[in-house]
């Protein structure tokens, strides 16, 4: 028999293996994005239940870990913590697939990465704790969580006024000659994303909205082969329109 750990979960994705199995992803606090099968999910003996693997659930699992590429199982599952708000609210529930979409695209199988760990689950928190979710709240999620990819942007030095180099990740005074930018309007709210603290107003107007989501999703391509782009946004769009 096989190792078990126990980890903190966060679950991204679940697709349709035979007809009663899910290969599920979650990204864990010690492994970081790992790939599991549950067998027979409507069966009363299964660990795991179907409730439990909407986007964004927070589990805590005991699992196998076979490395890489590999199908890890789960022997107990139960809920770490029950959502009272992201369930019963389009709005939220929206952005929570999103952000699962978003998570499921960069995130990867690692070793034990506290800190990012904590954002992910943070911003889950955040979403539906919140008392009024920002019409721009997925886009500082999305703002926040570069500086935790290895491309980190040192939004500490950055200024109004600047530029943001795509390919660099780095604020500059001018606009960059040899590579695509966000200009003035688009990198101050880059700036304004990142810096919100999940108090208080997140002010972006629709338009400039889908300037820095467009930037931002230029930005993935350039770092993030096969990035692509999104199947979730259509409903956020209509939702926020």
């Amino acid at each position: 028999m096989g190792q078990y750990y126990k980890s903190k979960a966060i679950v991204l994705s679940a697709i349709k293996y035979g007809d009663s199995s899910r290969i599920v992803r979650v990204y864990t606090d010690q492994f970081g994005l790992i790939s599991v099968l549950i067998n027979s999910i409507s069966s009363k003996k299964s660990a795991v239940r179907s409730s439990m693997l909407l986007p964004l659930t927070l589990l805590e699992i005991i699992h196998t870990h076979k490395g890489e590429g590999k199908l890890d199982r789960i022997k107990e599952a139960k809920m770490d913590l029950t959502y009272t708000s992201i369930p019963y609210d389009a709005v939220r529930n929206a952005v929570a697939l999103f952000l699962a979409e978003l998570f499921g695209k960069v995130l990867r199988e690692e070793t034990e990465n506290k800190e990012k760990f904590d954002f992910v689950r943070s911003a889950c928190l955040a979403l539906d704790t919140l008392e009024k979710v920002p019409a721009a709240f997925h886009i500082s999620i999305w703002s926040k969580f570069s500086l935790y990819l290895g491309f980190s942007p040192d939004v500490n030095q950055a200024k109004m006024g600047d530029y943001f180099d795509l390919q660099d990740g780095q604020f500059l005074s001018h606009p960059s000659v040899l590579h695509p930018y966000l200009d003035q309007n688009t990198t101050a709210n880059f700036i304004k994303a990142m810096r919100w603290s999940f108090e208080g107003p997140l002010i972006i107007s629709r338009k400039d909205r889908t300037d820095l989501f467009e930037g931002l999703l230029q930005f993935m391509n350039i770092h993030y082969e096969g990035f692509g782009k999104f199947k979730s946004t259509e409903v956020l769009g209509e939702l926020f329109s």
